[in-house]
């Protein structure tokens, strides 16, 4: 009789168990679910891709307009480490509105050099052009042309050899990619975004500084999204010298020997979006950036500035 009470009693605490165990899982599976959705809302990852058209005019001389058929968002942030589309860096230090990061990107600026007429073998320009030939051209003519531009054969040097007037043709490829690293400095409050950079070349390629400062005010409204900004960079000499220099050895014609002092580019920008559900959305972006008067007296240059637009469907992964 009392081994039945015994089992019994064990079979009503083992039930009385399980029923109190039901909703401590229950709630240790909600508890799960909760940390996953806040995982994912506060992930450290941003991937997106906008896919329309658009285009960034090239300043240099007889040089095409580079066009834009896709733009890429591309982000992670840990917790000292971060990669942002393009710039990489540490996180010094941080409070809830200053950021001071230690930050380097490969300099942007060889980038219009691959899109000119014919990259490969040199800038056409303005009274002289290239030759179509790799050794250069030769002619004895006084008054001939090479591709539509005439030849000033009084600024030409003669052949030692054949005495006939050569035509070296400038090679872009010998403006090279460069990295430059330094300090950013990025300050947020109610009345807008600052952002201030200071970076030089520690590939020691154009040897050069750059020192880009903007204020934005992010604007938002149900799913609309507006940034205004404005801003200005200051080049430095060794910088603009090596992208829109032209050494001795490459002065022909009315492509004079320059050498470049620094200079000051500022630029206004305006970027919107539209988010039609969690992943689409709709982008648009509006650049023009001043170039300096450094700049713009180049003899490789034949613009006052930059112009980018931008509008396309964009999914965030």
């Amino acid at each position: 009789m009392a081994q039945k009470i015994i089992v019994i009693i064990l079979l009503g605490f083992s039930c009385c168990s399980m029923l109190l165990a039901a909703p401590v899982v229950a709630i240790d599976e909600e508890a799960e679910i909760q940390q996953a959705i806040d995982a994912y809302e506060e992930r450290s990852w941003e991937l997106g891709v906008a896919a329309g058209y658009g285009v960034r005019t090239n300043p240099l001389v007889n040089s095409d307009d580079i066009p834009m058929y896709a733009v890429l968002n591309m982000a992670w942030f840990g917790d000292y480490f971060f990669f942002d589309n393009g710039d990489i860096g540490i996180t010094a230090y941080e409070t809830e509105k200053l950021s001071v990061n230690v930050i380097g990107h490969i300099n942007n600026e060889r980038e219009i050099f691959e899109w000119l007429n014919d990259a490969r073998l040199g800038i056409q320009f303005s009274g002289v052009t290239t030759s179509s030939l790799k050794e250069g051209f030769e002619t004895t003519n006084t008054n001939v042309a090479v591709g539509d531009g005439p030849v000033d054969l009084d600024a030409l040097k003669q052949s030692p050899e054949t005495g006939k007037f050569i035509i070296k043709p400038l090679e872009p490829t010998k403006r090279s990619l460069a990295f430059d690293a330094g300090i950013e400095l990025m300050y947020a409050d109610t009345w807008g975004d600052l952002q201030l950079q200071v970076l030089g070349d520690v590939t020691y390629t154009h040897k050069g500084v750059d020192i880009w400062a903007s204020y934005a005010y992010p604007w938002r409204h149900g799913s609309w999204s507006v940034v205004p900004s404005v801003g200005v960079k200051w080049k430095s000499s060794h910088l603009l010298d090596y992208y829109y220099g032209v050494r001795n050895s490459e002065a022909v014609g009315e492509r004079h020997a320059y050498k470049a002092s620094s200079g000051f580019n500022t630029f206004a920008k305006l970027s919107a979006s539209y988010r039609i559900d969690e992943n689409w959305g709709v982008v648009g972006v509006a650049e023009y950036e001043s170039l300096s008067r450094s700049i713009r007296r180049s003899p490789i240059v034949d613009e006052q500035g930059i112009a980018t637009l931008f509008i396309g469907v964009m999914y965030n992964f």
